[in-house]
């Protein structure tokens, strides 16, 4: 008879010496170092978002009416959050377990839960102490406009956010545990997210997400509907860890080895091999059969070839991918009214946002750059191919913008949406395609090339690779900064003048994709 309590035991001593091993390794000098970059590069983030707020603070009936529509929109994200680990959850995550612990620990004569259980709390953890700096940030940026006490405002937000992250992955975890499918998952995901919806547009209390959120506006009004998030927060934990232990191992061991990879191409800064890993983990297929057929031209058409494989593809688009692309529309939409209001660092959110979105648009010129061999054998210039393909890009950027403006009207008056919309409807949506383009088709960087210009040149340079492509799309969101504050005095002309070098860096950026030929491995 196995000695249950003999090999938790054992386990619990081979992770010790395990960490051991592992902190032997960790210099002391470098360990510092990163932290000491991180958080300097957070305290620049942070001064530069508080020096773009204004320094008047709004009267009491202002911060009265805030703190009852604010817990509507931030429980809209929680739910959010949360759905996204109910998806999760229904795919066998969130934990990722390391592939020796999955094929040695899981399958040892030891409780699973006593394998698992570490790891899940250590994960809360993260994710708690995650929150909370995210949420004193915000409070803290918060406090320069509302009147309340900076303390308490970043005490409640930190807390909010922190509970809100432990709630996600503590949702992720509880399904897991109980091996929920996928399909209902999703469903739960759409009732948790729908719910909280309807809160935002009766402008009611009834969710409990809605509730927890209204923890980080106790400074300024305290009610005690807050308590039934904590009691929520703490029921969901106590599900989630009562049952981790009876995941799958067959999920367990996949998702050891794609994030294993995906971990990997990230270190080589692989942006196109981290988003099919991605999809994998996810495990967002194409759809077998498209939305929509388009048939075959009976006669010599004009279009292109290009154009109409690029929408036979966007039309095999799964579901969840064409949810996202509107999501991340609305994301930007919302920013952009925030920044329309006073808050001007949501410019950046809004340009991050659609440039995401326009990664799925830019899947088309991504296949052929997946295809080195097929995209060299075209008679034509290579770099002429993905031009042809920012058409249909740039045609689905368009429709995105439309749900952006469309969710811009929640915050900002229809005169303002529109008129700008007209303007900056082009050079956004074609600034956005070709910034996600110029991010497919550069590839994973030259590693032994870059290693001749030295460590200092080589990090400058593997960070302007990731950092430029989205600037592109944040350079043609700077020219709403001009428009002003008025809606009976837009000024649209000096928007449209600005988007003029707008038109310049992306005539720029075409010019490089001009460039680009295939890359083989």
């Amino acid at each position: 008879m196995i000695d249950v309590e003999a090999t938790t035991a054992a386990l619990h001593d081979l992770r010790r010496a395990r960490r051991a091993n592992r902190l032997a390794d960790v210099h002391w000098i470098d360990a510092l170092y990163r932290v000491y970059m991180v958080g300097l590069v957070g305290v620049i983030l942070v001064l530069l978002a508080s020096g773009q707020l204004p320094d008047d603070k709004v009267n009491a009936a202002d911060a009265a009416t805030f703190a009852r529509e604010a817990p509507m929109w931030l429980g809209l994200g929680i739910a959010v959050a949360v759905g996204i680990g109910l998806r999760s959850g229904g795919r066998g995550g969130p934990l990722v377990l390391e592939a020796p612990v999955v094929m040695h620990e899981l399958n040892a004569p030891v409780p699973r839960a006593e394998v698992v259980r570490s790891p899940a709390i250590k994960q809360l953890r993260f994710l708690a102490f995650a929150g909370a700096v995210a949420g004193a940030i915000v409070g803290e940026l918060a406090a320069r406009r509302l009147p309340v006490n900076i303390a308490a405002a970043v005490a409640c937000c930190a807390l909010t956010f922190a509970l809100a992250g432990v709630l996600a992955s503590a949702t992720a975890m509880a399904a897991s545990g109980r091996r929920l499918r996928w399909w209902p998952a999703n469903a739960l995901a759409v009732v948790v997210i729908g719910w909280s919806v309807l809160d935002v547009v009766t402008k009611h209390t009834t969710s409990p997400l809605t509730m927890l959120a209204d923890i980080a506006l106790w400074p300024i009004t305290f009610r005690a509907v807050g308590v039934v998030g904590l009691v929520l927060v703490a029921v969901v934990v106590v599900l989630a860890l009562s049952r981790i232990g009876d995941l799958s191992i067959e999920h367990a061991m996949r998702r050891a080895g794609l994030v294993a990879q995906l971990r990997f191409a990230v270190t080589l800064q692989d942006v196109r091999t981290v988003v099919l890993l991605r999809r994998q983990l996810s495990q967002e297929n194409p759809r077998l059969r498209p939305w929509l057929r388009i048939g075959r031209a009976r006669r010599r058409s004009l279009v292109p070839p290009a154009w109409k494989r690029d929408w036979q593809s966007y039309l095999r688009f799964p579901l969840p991918r064409v949810v996202r692309m509107v999501m991340l529309g609305v994301v930007a939409g919302l920013s952009l009214g925030l920044m329309w209001r006073g808050t001007i660092p949501m410019v950046i959110v809004a340009g991050v946002a659609l440039y995401l979105a326009a990664y799925d648009a830019a899947e088309p010129a991504a296949q052929e750059v997946d295809h080195p061999t097929r995209w060299e054998s075209y008679p034509d210039q290579p770099g002429r191919l993905l031009l042809q393909h920012l058409a249909a890009s740039f045609a689905v950027m368009v429709l995105v913008c439309l749900f952006a403006g469309v969710s811009a009207l929640a915050l900002a008056p229809f005169e303002v949406v529109w008129k700008l919309w007209l303007v900056l409807i082009v050079p956004v949506a074609l600034a956005s395609a070709v910034s996600a383009t110029i991010s497919t088709a550069q590839g994973a960087p030259d590693v032994a090339g870059l290693a001749g210009l030295g460590p200092d040149i080589m990090g400058w340079v593997m960070l302007a690779r990731v950092v430029i492509p989205p600037t592109i799309t944040v350079v043609a969101l700077l020219p709403l900064l001009g428009a002003g504050s008025d809606p009976a005095q837009l000024q649209t002309s000096r928007v449209s003048n600005a988007t003029v070098y707008t038109l310049f860096l992306v005539g720029g950026a075409i010019l490089y994709l001009r460039t680009r030929k295939p890359k083989h491995l």
